[in-house]
């Protein structure tokens, strides 16, 4: 069986399908990566065949113009907030009046260009290989487009907590085909056609699937290539703290996060070890760090989560999941709206509190941190959300219910065990 996955050019959205690449390649099936040329790189350091034939607009830029426009017309925004950077040159603005709207008429140009040009890429290719099976992520549904044009299954991976067709208004997903980009091969979709969506999310954050059949899939972290640090094995004293300083979040928001810096602050003030990774730029942008920091670049956290008490991030799906993974209680300090709605899905679980980073204040920091990293009930539910996610199917149970899939042309709750 050939499969083909689509995977667009974040690569957090990419990182969760991995596993579930490899249970189908483990399988005996071919299986290609479609992809952009900037993300050619990270899939072939998974192992797999990239096929580098999409085009995306650039994403930092796109997030960034969003932070914009958020901090443009968000009316309760605190007067010593981070400005935003600008959406073009990445540097730190002064005002919002800094940016000019009239560059926005080329960035829209190229976007449009890209997008079009994706599209016909993944096409063109599908038409030579002709694969039987389709899977994309999020963000790159060509392979949607594919899977109509050869009429052949396509299937919808969630990196978590984000489902099929969005209920929350502020998380923005393009239902539609907005640029005809369907409508130009005789391709009438929306998001609402999407029949299979790949889950880890746990059963107490299930996100909206509209019609189509969730399959549940067990969460095996996967967050790049990089040697252990051998001092993980080494003795532990006292409370341990991960912060994670994303490159997805300095990207987009810059290196002036002050509640990422309270948490370090804070931990350090309480008596924990604060493990801080994050790579070589953003570290020099910080400045002096207290003493019981160690300082790790871009280590995959799935290696270091075994290790630490508390998990401290951005509010990112591929972290949150991580966490849940490992059954580490989390402080989330969501910067993007979008991370907010997955701490109103989550943090009922009692193993995740969450709180606006933009605009936490030092001290409610230091409750949050204190609150998860001291209070046991936050562990305790950790450990029975990590229960609840490792009894879903395996990626290599995924595969074969995905193999059936291809093979007969439909999936049912019956085929999955379900009611």
């Amino acid at each position: 069986m050939k499969v083909l996955f689509t995977v667009s050019n974040w690569a957090g959205h990419y990182f969760c399908m991995v596993p579930l690449a490899w249970a189908l390649r483990a399988s005996g099936h071919e299986v290609q990566v479609a992809c952009t040329p900037e993300q050619a790189a990270g899939v072939a350091a998974t192992g797999l065949l990239p096929v580098p034939v999409l085009d995306a607009p650039d994403m930092m830029e796109s997030a960034r113009l969003a932070f914009y426009v958020q901090a443009l017309y968000t009316p309760d925004r605190l007067p010593d907030a981070p400005l935003p950077l600008h959406p073009f040159t990445g540097k730190q603005l002064e005002s919002l009046t800094d940016f000019d709207p009239g560059q926005l008429g080329d960035f829209w140009k190229r976007s449009v260009a890209a997008v079009q040009h994706s599209y016909d890429g993944a096409v063109d290719f599908a038409a030579v290989w002709r694969p039987d099976l389709v899977v994309h992520d999020l963000m790159a549904v060509e392979g949607a487009l594919i899977g109509a044009l050869h009429g052949v299954p396509s299937v919808y991976v969630s990196p978590g907590f984000i489902g099929t067709v969005e209920t929350e208004p502020g998380l923005n997903l393009v239902a539609g085909d907005p640029l005809s980009c369907f409508h130009k091969y005789g391709v009438d979709w929306s998001r609402e056609r999407i029949a299979y969506m790949v889950d880890p999310s746990p059963d107490c954050a299930i996100p909206p699937q509209g019609s189509a059949l969730r399959i549940p899939i067990r969460y095996v972290p996967y967050n790049g290539v990089q040697p252990v640090d051998p001092w993980l094995f080494g003795p532990r004293r006292g409370k341990r703290v991960l912060v994670v300083w994303g490159n997805s979040a300095t990207g987009v928001f810059g290196a002036n996060i002050p509640s990422l810096r309270h948490a370090i602050d804070a931990a350090v003030k309480h008596g924990a070890e604060v493990v801080l990774t994050a790579s070589a730029e953003q570290v020099e942008t910080l400045g002096g760090l207290p003493p019981g920091v160690r300082v790790l670049r871009n280590h995959p956290i799935e290696l270091l989560l075994p290790h630490v008490d508390l998990l401290v991030h951005h509010g990112s799906a591929n972290c949150l999941m991580n966490g849940i993974a490992a059954g580490v209680p989390q402080l989330s300090l969501a910067l993007n709206y979008d991370a907010l709605i997955y701490g109103r899905r989550i943090d009922p679980s009692g193993a995740v509190l969450t709180l606006p980073g933009l605009k936490a204040t030092t001290l409610e920091v230091e409750e949050a941190l204190v609150k998860v990293l001291f209070d046991h009930t936050f562990r305790r539910a950790a450990e029975e959300l990590r229960a609840g996610v490792e009894r879903a199917s395996s990626p290599a149970a995924v595969a074969d219910r995905l193999e059936t899939l291809a093979r007969t042309g439909t999936l049912t709750a019956a085929d999955l065990g379900l009611r």
